[in-house]
């Protein structure tokens, strides 16, 4: 399958997940969490330091789609990365109130162990200082898994663009590291 009906197709199941959503709040729910909750427990993780800060975006966003599915508009070009931006900005709002940890920021960065910074919790701080487009970029590369065409695909760029920022992006996290050692 091409990237183009890659996103037609998983734009079709949001939106029939949100619609399950209204239809059958719980089961649409359960289906929902089903397919995005790794993503969005990575994400709230690359903000958040505690477990219990982490669960708490989960949920958080978990009842802002229960009540966004009521007014869902279809023709919202990337739900997924809407949902990222709701992930994002909840995880952010939940540090600035109440979880104020500082990041673990003693690991080395390289390119085939990113699972382990993601899961370290040093991938935001990594990030922190990169440009946004640059920060979905690597998100999308490294924790959603995209390949370059679907990224391009996603952010509507050509491939060439997303290529040259991914590795623009990988340049400036290495030279943070070197400057912390």
């Amino acid at each position: 399958m091409n990237e183009r009906k890659s996103a037609v197709v998983r734009k079709k199941r949001f939106t029939n997940l949100m619609k399950t959503i209204r239809l059958n709040p719980q089961k649409g729910l359960n289906e929902f969490y089903e397919r995005y909750s790794r993503m969005i427990h990575t994400t709230a993780q690359l903000i958040c330091r505690s477990a219990d800060a982490i669960n708490e975006v989960v949920n958080h966003v978990l009842v802002k789609i229960w009540k966004l599915a009521q007014t869902y508009n279809k023709d919202i070009e990337n739900p997924e990365g809407w949902l990222y931006t709701i992930t994002l900005n909840t995880a952010k709002d939940a540090v600035r109130e109440k979880y104020l940890y500082p990041l673990d920021e003693d690991i080395l960065f390289k390119e085939d162990k990113i699972q382990e910074v993601v899961d370290n919790n040093s991938f935001y701080w990594m990030i922190q200082d990169l440009q946004e487009d640059e920060q979905k970029i690597i998100i999308l590369k490294f924790v959603s898994r995209y390949t370059f065409n679907e990224i391009a695909s996603e952010m509507n760029k050509p491939p060439g663009t997303v290529t040259s920022v991914y590795y623009r992006a990988l340049g400036k996290i290495r030279t943070k590291l070197e400057n912390k050692k």
